[in-house]
C-alpha cells in the first residue's frame, strides 16, 4: 500500500508524501503565487502547517479577507512584541482584528500615549527587517499556564484557566511568545505596510469594576499604496466628524447634564423634520398611518413582549412615586413595537383589515453604556422612522417587497447609491424554536431574492424575537453603515394572543413585521453629515440662501431680498454686518449654504444679486427673478 496522499492544487491532483508543508506544496504547484496563509480542506492554516491527509489547498493571499484579517492580527503581535521590548514590565492582554485595522490591551507600568506612537513603529520596522520566523507552538493547557505564571503575564494566565480545551497553540517569534489560535504569516519581513493610529483607554474585558488598560489601534495593509490610501481617507474622515460639522453648521451639541442625549439646535431641527416630513410623504404613497404613544409603561408590558428577559440592561427603569418601597415597577421605552401590539390589540380585526401598517416617529430611550457613546452615532435618546405591519401569512412576501422597494427609493434619492444587504440569523438568545427560524430566515432570503438584492449571511445578528434584513450603505468614505431594517416576528404576536378573523370565521394570528428605513434619526443624520461633508441636498439644507451686503448702504436692499426668497418658500437670511466680503463668504461656507447672494451699489441699483455656490460658480449675475426660478428648478424627493 502506498504511503502518499493525493492533493489537488487549481483543480490537478498530485501524489506527495505526507506531512509536507501547505506552504512547499503551494511553492511547487501553485505558480506565480505569494500566499500569506493556505486554505486546506477549506480551513485557513499556517503556510508551515503540515498536510498529512488528502487535500484541497488553496492559497490564501494578502489581498483577500482572510488574508488581510492575517496580516492585521500578525502586526497586532508584531506591535506586542515592539512593546514588550520597549517597556519592560507590560503585560499583554488580547489583540484582536477590528473592520478596519487591529488594537492591542496593555497593562503598562503608565499608560500609553500618542508621543509613545513613533517610538513603537520604529522599533516594530526593526523587528520586520530582522525577518523573525513565525513559529506555531501547541503544549498542554496546564503547561501554557505555568509558561506564563512565569512570565509574570497574568492576564494571560486568566485566559487560558477560562479555554477548556486541554491543548492550546502558541506563537513564537524571535524571543517573544504568546497565547493565539493563529494563524499568521511565516515571517515579520511580510509586514511591511502598517501604522498605529491613535491610544485609548478601556477596561479589562470592557467591565468598568475591572482594571483600567492601555489600548494602541492600527492597522495594516497588504501595500504601501493600499495603506496611503486608507490614512487619506481617515484624514478625510476628521475633516468630515459630524461633531465637528455640527459645531461648524450650527446644528446640535452634546452636555454632560444629560449624557448621549443631543441638544438640536434650530438648524439641526430643521434637517431632523426636514428628514420627517419626507418620510411622511413616502406613508402617504405606501399605505402608512401614522400613530402616537406612550413613553412610559408598566413592566408587565416589557414581560410580555419578552423585552425584560432579553433586554432590561438597556431600559431605563423607573417609579410612578406612589409605591412606598420605590420599586422600579415601570419602564421607559426603548422600542415602539410591544405598545403597536398593545395597539393592535385593542379592536377587533378580520382578514379584511389586513394589512395594517402603522408608523410611529415617538421618543425611545436606551441604557447604552456611557463608554460606548459617540456623537450622534450613538445615543441614549432617540426617534425612528418605527412601522410594524399586521399582516396574514400570504402577505408577508408582498408586504416586505413593497419595504425593499421603499428602502431603494430613499437612498437613491439621498445619494448613496448601492445598498447592501444582510440576513441576520438566530442569536444565541431567542424566542421561537430553530425549526422555526430557518422556516423564516428563509422567507427573508427569498424576498431579496425575488427584488434582485444580492446578500451576505450574518449569522447569530438576528433579533431575539426574529430574523432580519439589514441594508448598509457605502458612504463617500467607502466606510459601511447599518441603516435600514425589516425584521420579521411570529413570536410578539403570540405573546400579545394577537388575532384576526379569517373569511372562514375562525381566529387566526397575525405576522408582525418590524420595519425602518432610515433607521435611528440621530444616527443617520450623523451618518449622512459624514458622507456629504455637510454639504446637503438643497432640500435638507438649513439654510438654503444667504445674501451679503457688501456695505451699509445695501443693507435694505439685502434685507429685501432675503425676505422675497424667504416668502417664496425657501429658508433664507441676510448677513448685514460691517465685515469683509471675504469673512462673510467664509463663514458661509463654514455653514454649508448652497447659495451666497452679494449684493453691493451695482446690484441693488440693478435689482439683482452676485450669485456664488457652494459647489460651482463664483461669480453668477442674476435678477431675483431669476434666482427664485434657480432654486425652484432645485431637485426635491417624491
Amino acid at each position: 500500500m502506498s504511503s502518499e496522499i493525493r492533493v489537488t492544487v487549481d483543480g490537478v491532483v498530485h501524489p506527495v508524501q505526507p506531512g509536507i508543508s501547505a506552504g512547499e506544496l503551494l511553492r511547487q504547484f501553485a505558480n506565480g503565487t505569494r500566499p500569506v496563509a493556505a486554505r486546506v480542506n477549506g480551513k485557513v492554516v499556517d503556510l508551515s502547517r503540515p498536510v498529512s491527509e488528502d487535500a484541497t489547498i488553496e492559497p490564501v493571499s494578502a489581498d483577500s479577507a482572510e488574508g488581510l484579517e492575517i496580516l492585521r492580527h500578525s502586526t497586532a503581535h508584531l506591535m506586542a512584541q515592539a512593546v514588550q521590548s520597549l517597556y519592560p514590565g507590560t503585560q499583554v492582554t488580547i489583540g484582536p482584528t477590528i473592520e478596519d485595522g487591529f488594537y492591542y490591551d496593555f497593562a503598562p507600568p503608565r499608560p500609553f500615549t500618542v508621543e509613545d506612537l513613533p517610538k513603537i513603529e520604529s522599533k516594530m520596522r526593526e523587528l520586520v527587517k530582522a525577518d523573525l520566523k513565525v513559529e506555531r507552538v501547541e503544549m498542554g493547557r496546564e503547561e501554557a499556564i505555568a509558561l506564563f505564571d512565569s512570565m509574570h503575564e497574568q492576564y494571560k494566565v486568566e485566559i487560558i484557566r477560562g479555554i477548556p480545551e486541554e491543548r492550546v497553540s502558541l506563537y513564537r517569534q524571535g524571543d517573544w511568545i504568546d497565547l493565539c489560535r493563529g494563524p499568521h504569516v511565516p515571517s515579520t519581513r511580510y509586514l511591511k505596510a502598517f501604522k498605529l493610529t491613535s491610544v485609548a483607554g478601556a477596561y479589562w474585558r470592557g467591565d468598568e469594576r475591572n482594571a483600567m488598560l492601555s489600548r494602541i489601534y492600527g492597522t495594516a495593509f497588504p501595500s504601501r499604496e493600499a495603506l496611503e490610501e486608507h490614512l487619506r481617507l481617515l484624514e478625510m474622515a476628521r475633516a468630515r466628524d459630524h461633531r465637528k460639522l455640527g459645531r461648524e453648521m450650527g446644528l446640535f451639541f452634546f452636555d454632560p447634564i444629560a449624557p448621549g442625549s443631543p441638544f438640536f439646535l434650530p438648524k439641526g431641527a430643521i434637517i431632523y423634520n426636514q428628514l420627517i416630513e419626507y418620510v411622511r410623504r413616502l406613508y402617504r404613497r405606501y399605505g402608512f398611518e401614522e400613530v402616537i404613544t406612550p413613553q412610559i409603561f408598566k413592566n408587565q408590558l416589557w414581560r410580555t413582549s419578552g423585552h425584560w428577559d432579553m433586554f432590561r440592561e438597556h431600559m431605563f427603569l423607573t417609579t410612578d412615586g406612589e409605591n412606598p418601597a420605590g420599586e422600579l415597577d415601570y419602564g421607559v421605552k426603548p422600542m415602539n413595537c410591544p405598545s403597536h401590539a398593545v395597539m393592535y390589540r385593542s379592536d377587533k380585526r378580520s382578514y379584511r383589515d389586513l394589512p395594517i401598517r402603522l408608523a410611529d416617529f415617538g421618543r425611545l430611550h436606551r441604557a447604552e453604556r456611557s463608554g460606548t457613546l459617540h456623537g450622534l452615532t450613538r445615543v441614549r435618546a432617540m426617534a425612528q422612522d418605527d412601522a410594524h405591519i399586521f399582516c396574514t401569512p400570504e402577505q408577508i412576501a408582498g408586504e416586505i417587497d413593497l419595504n425593499l422597494r421603499m428602502v431603494r427609493e430613499v437612498y437613491e434619492a439621498l445619494g448613496f447609491g448601492n445598498i447592501e444587504l444582510k440576513l441576520g440569523t438566530m442569536p444565541d438568545k431567542h424566542l421561537g424554536s430553530e425549526e422555526e427560524w430557518r422556516k423564516r430566515e428563509e422567507v427573508l432570503a427569498g424576498a431579496m431574492r425575488r427584488n434582485g438584492f444580492d446578500f451576505e449571511l450574518n449569522p447569530g445578528e438576528g433579533a431575539f424575537y426574529g430574523p432580519k434584513i439589514e441594508i448598509y450603505v457605502p458612504d463617500a468614505l467607502k466606510r459601511k453603515w447599518q441603516v435600514a431594517t425589516i425584521q420579521l416576528d411570529f413570536n410578539m404576536p403570540e405573546r400579545f394572543d394577537l388575532e384576526y378573523t379569517t373569511s372562514a370565521s375562525t381566529q387566526a394570528r397575525p405576522v408582525m413585521i418590524h420595519r425602518a428605513v432610515l433607521g435611528t434619526l440621530e444616527r443617520f443624520i450623523g451618518v449622512l453629515l459624514e458622507h456629504t461633508g455637510g454639504v446637503l441636498p438643497f432640500w435638507l439644507a438649513p439654510e438654503q440662501v444667504r445674501v451679503l451686503s457688501l456695505s451699509e448702504k445695501v443693507e435694505d436692499y439685502a434685507r429685501e431680498a432675503a425676505e422675497l426668497i424667504s416668502r417664496t418658500g425657501f429658508r433664507a437670511s441676510a448677513d448685514l454686518r460691517n465685515e469683509k466680503l471675504g469673512f462673510k463668504v467664509r463663514e458661509a461656507e463654514l455653514a454649508r449654504i448652497p447659495y451666497m447672494a452679494v449684493v453691493g451699489e451695482r446690484e441693488a441699483a440693478s435689482r439683482m444679486v452676485s450669485l456664488r455656490r457652494l459647489r460651482g460658480d463664483k461669480n453668477q449675475p442674476l435678477t431675483l427673478d431669476a434666482l427664485l426660478e434657480l432654486l425652484k428648478a432645485e431637485p426635491l424627493p417624491c
